[in-house]
């Protein structure tokens, strides 16, 4: 049996698809052994599955037409739940033991002081510094794609948190590396994936697997990380093969990219305007007759900007996202999958195009494009009913009634009874949006410029969503968009 040398909070189908995969792939070439032991945040069907499994599960590689393989994938050793505080002891037990690798594989509303996973983290390293000593050393990353992850979570624990004493405080800032990490692949849950697929990944698969993962092909460059002190005890950057780079300077440029041309596709590309509309998957909207187009116009100009705004040598920004537009398109996923935490979505994928010193170069059909999808977004925000604290809930343009998701409710307070409402109420609730600077600054930092600044920008969000919270469809207003614009 393999020993436990990372540890991972987290049990999602990115992290079995991505890191766990190449952990995998390491051991399997002995250039690592090493094993993974899995805290899952909440319930325990993950983690039963995994123990009852021996940590043994399968990643089948599918698109719409076919199944492309399936690796059946042992680099995990044994998981708990951390639900419960003997879950959570099991865990921190596996602190014994000599450790690499922490992996902290939550959503973005997890990351934050008193959010589960950043507490069993920070009970974690302390009691690995307890039991190991000042001169121990290992590497934190944060697998969800927030700027500067591993700097977020740095962040956190040595501001936030407790000093606990101030030999552990020096042991935080000197040996443990909390890396920046980029990661790519897209890993749909199971109920999107077509029944036919399933069958026949089932049919190929001896026994049964709980744990099974469905994703699509490794893409070009699968995994980024940012390990400036040569900290990284597991050989990532031995997997060039498969597109995987570690680097002993900054990423941001790469994590940048990822952000504003292949997260943006989802949001605010694509899945919000194709959720209102009445598409379930993405992979329907984003090949729909007039989102389609849209949608490589909006990733064209927000290529151009980013182009000139962080010049990567030797990479074409426009070839980067339209590819991962044609990637949408082949896998099929679910839009209420992806449509949670959209106001650090927005701010990590849209304010910064807004402030662009470039946006007022870009083109008239591109503006208007931009503020139309930030307005759909908005448009989802917009509760039609809320009943307490915790039941926001929108409303399709077919009527359908679905649960706001995003915790943070300032955007959707400031936006409720807006259907109806006339314009100069519009101007005045996007403005009190647009204007509040922290809403649109990154954790931690320094607020930046308000969104509001942008007068082109909000004039253009301000009518598209009063025609949006008055009667008319998002289909409709991108019809109204191009047909001014003469597209």
């Amino acid at each position: 049996m393999l020993p436990t040398k990372i540890l991972t909070i987290g049990a999602g189908g990115l992290q079995r698809a991505l890191t766990h995969e190449f952990v995998h792939i390491l051991n399997q070439r002995n250039l690592y052994n090493g094993g993974i032991y899995v805290g899952q945040p909440r319930g325990t069907e993950k983690a039963d599955a995994f123990n009852r499994q021996n940590g043994i599960y399968h990643v089948v590689t599918f698109d719409l037409s076919s199944i492309h393989d399936i690796q059946q994938i042992s680099s995990v050793v044994g998981a708990t739940t951390l639900a419960t505080e003997n879950g959570r002891e099991q865990f921190y037990a596996q602190t014994e033991n000599p450790l690499d690798l922490i992996l902290i594989g939550v959503t973005e509303a997890g990351i934050a002081k008193g959010e589960l996973a950043i507490d069993v983290l920070d009970e974690t390293l302390y009691r690995y510094y307890c039991k190991h000593g000042a001169d121990a050393s290992l590497c934190v990353v944060n697998t969800d794609n927030l700027r500067n992850n591993g700097d977020v979570i740095r962040d956190i624990l040595c501001n936030e948190y407790q000093n606990r004493t101030d030999a552990y405080t020096k042991w935080l800032d000197t040996k443990v590396g909390f890396l920046n990490e980029m990661g790519d692949r897209l890993v749909p849950q199971v109920y999107a994936v077509p029944d036919e697929i399933k069958e026949a990944a089932e049919a190929q698969i001896e026994g049964t697997d709980d744990l099974i993962t469905y994703a699509e092909q490794m893409p070009a460059t699968p995994l980024i990380l940012e390990d400036l002190d040569n900290r990284l005890r597991v050989p990532f950057g031995k997997l060039d093969d498969y597109g995987v780079v570690v680097k002993q300077e900054s990423i941001e440029p790469y994590h940048d990219w990822k952000l504003l041309l292949v997260n943006s596709v989802h949001v605010p590309g694509i899945t919000h305007k194709g959720f209102l509309a009445g598409f379930e998957y993405v992979n329907e909207a984003a090949a729909h007759p007039l989102f389609a187009p849209h949608l490589a116009r909006l990733m064209k100009g927000y290529a151009e900007i980013v182009q000139t705004d962080i010049p990567i040598a030797g990479k074409s920004a426009e070839a980067y996202t339209l590819e991962f537009v044609d990637r949408i398109r082949r896998v099929k996923d679910d839009n209420a999958r992806i449509n949670i935490i959209e106001t650090v979505k927005l701010r990590e994928r849209a304010a910064d195009i807004v402030r662009s010193p470039n946006y007022q170069k870009s083109t008239e059909l591109f503006k208007s494009d931009f503020a139309y999808s930030f307005a759909t977004v908005l448009r989802f925000l917009t509760p039609h009913t809320i009943a307490g604290d915790d039941d926001y809930r929108g409303i399709t343009d077919t009527g359908t009634e679905y649960e706001i998701r995003d915790p943070d409710r300032t955007i959707q307070n400031i936006l409720k009874d807006a259907f109806g409402t006339d314009i100069s109420d519009v101007a005045n609730r996007l403005d009190e949006i647009l204007s509040n600077v922290t809403l649109w600054s990154p954790q931690n930092a320094t607020p930046d410029t308000a969104l509001s600044q942008n007068q082109d920008f909000t004039k253009r969000v301000v009518q598209d969503y009063h025609q949006l919270v008055n009667g008319k469809s998002c289909l409709e207003v991108l019809e109204s968009i191009n047909s001014e614009i003469g597209y």
